[in-house]
């Protein structure tokens, strides 16, 4: 077979007639490269990473890594890649509606374990921000996998109405809280020494901004003002969210003997709503509709359910006392957060059957009823 030679530039300009690139510009995907990537990860390029069965649409490891190339990853980064689109095309993810619907979803991706560190990933200053590679290029392979292997792209399948920058990506490693508070991958039964992937579909960010006290409660009902505003769309509906403790919040909760349990119940209390307080910003409970909004003895309704809907991580860097909260893109209903562990080269896949690679345990969300 011949080889064609094509000027970078003029493949680059290529890609965005085809609309395979989201926006930004795109790095070539050779065969040289994709071959890169795949060999990190011990993956040959017809592997299946995942499907949507009721779109007769499957991702290969070859799609994942010609998207990585494309995004600007390193071959090292390329396993972290292929965990994260497995975890996103586990059923309780409901991929297909979250890269489809109106609401605009970003696939938050958070890293814990020794793994980050290793190819470099910020778990500090500016984590949600730019300047580091390797989290602004994980997070966007995934997205673009996405976008061009399902084909939920702008203007065709996508139909956000909104959308945010974190759909381009969404991507930062958890910083190891110090003892006693044990880091994500342990609350979900792994090894110190495991790495894993916990995925969710989210809104953008809000940051939280509490400099004025050290109180525990105070801290927390910082996030549990920004968790009732009546306009996002699972506040009183049963979500998820994602907390992002930063340095002088983490450093109030431990210095008062607070676990990560106790925040989390706390939050889950704290952040339950009356009617009036949803009225009074535009917003009525649902009547006979597909959302749980049933009032409970207290006269008030969830917006999280269980305390263990909340993933409470630490992160960022020193400075005056700031956070973010990053709420779920739906009711739990729709999609569900899920965490993989990164598997050691070689090792084999899961078994993936006729409704994809699905973790046990897990009650599937509805596949309708979001536009």
């Amino acid at each position: 077979m011949s080889q064609i030679t094509v000027d970078e530039a003029e493949a680059i300009e290529f890609m965005y007639e085809q609309s395979w690139t989201d926006g930004l510009p795109v790095v070539p995907p050779t065969s040289a490269r994709v071959q890169a990537m795949l060999a990190a990860a011990g993956l040959s390029e017809d592997t299946i990473l995942g499907s949507v069965p009721s779109r007769r649409k499957t991702v290969s490891a070859n799609i994942a890594a010609s998207n990585a190339v494309m995004a600007g990853c390193r071959p090292e980064y390329f396993p972290l890649v292929v965990t994260a689109i497995e975890a996103v095309f586990d059923p309780a993810f409901n991929v297909n509606t979250v890269a489809t619907s109106t609401g605009g979803a970003a696939i938050c991706i958070i890293v814990s374990g020794p793994e980050a560190s290793r190819i470099g990933m910020n778990a500090e200053h500016n984590l949600l921000g730019s300047g580091n590679r390797a989290n602004a290029t994980i997070g966007r392979a995934v997205r673009l996998t996405v976008a061009n292997g399902l084909g939920a792209k702008t203007g065709k399948l996508d139909a956000s109405s909104i959308g945010h920058p974190g759909k381009i990506t969404l991507c930062f490693a958890e910083k190891d809280p110090d003892a006693p508070w044990p880091a994500l991958r342990l609350e979900h039964g792994y090894r110190p020494e495991d790495s894993t992937v916990t995925i969710m579909a989210t809104e953008g960010p809000r940051q939280i901004a509490q400099q004025l006290s050290e109180s525990p409660e105070d801290v927390l009902l910082a996030f549990t003002g920004a968790m009732k505003q009546p306009s996002q769309f699972i506040t009183g509906k049963r979500g998820q969210c994602v907390v992002i403790l930063g340095h002088e919040h983490a450093q109030s909760l431990r210095k008062a003997g607070w676990s990560k349990s106790q925040a989390r119940a706390f939050l889950a209390e704290h952040s339950r709503i009356s009617p009036a307080e949803l009225a009074a910003g535009g917003i009525h409970v649902e009547s006979g509709a597909q959302h749980d909004m049933s009032i409970g003895a207290d006269g008030r309704i969830a917006t999280f359910a269980d305390p263990a809907d909340i993933t409470l991580v630490t992160a960022g860097g020193a400075g005056a006392g700031w956070s973010a909260y990053l709420p779920a893109w739906a009711p739990k209903q729709h999609s569900l957060s899920i965490t993989r562990r990164l598997r050691p080269v070689g090792e084999a896949l899961p078994d993936c059957g006729p409704d994809g690679c699905a973790l046990p345990g897990f009650e599937y969300p509805s596949k309708e009823g979001l536009s």
